[in-house]
């Protein structure tokens, strides 16, 4: 979508907990299946216990198959993980005063 200055997509941000040992065998999974990761957050709960948020996408874009892919992945590994609708900015003009301005109004 284009709209005042900047080009945005909604992906799907996929949320769970996990351990060290199950996050490596998420990432490889992921990684095995071409897909890419396109925004990831970790937070260490305690010493064993991550956090993890990511978006995936692959060929440029958010697939069936590609969330198909990641939700058989947690399902396998028997993790709990939730789904919500994220925004993906893709460009914003750079010479645009007040950017913030522009993407919240927007809202």
């Amino acid at each position: 979508m284009n709209d005042e200055g900047f080009t945005f997509k909604t992906r799907t941000q996929f949320k769970f907990v996990t351990s060290d040992h199950n996050l490596g065998y998420i990432l490889s999974g992921i990684a095995q299946k071409g897909i890419n990761i396109n925004d990831y957050t970790q937070t260490k709960i305690n010493v064993n216990q991550n956090l993890i948020r990511l978006a995936v996408e692959g060929n440029g874009t958010e697939t069936i198959y590609v969330l198909r892919c990641v939700r058989n992945i947690f399902r396998m590994l028997d993790i709990k993980f939730s789904e919500k609708d994220i925004i993906k900015i893709e460009s914003i003009a750079s010479n645009t005063t007040r950017q913030v301005n522009t993407l919240f109004g927007s809202l």
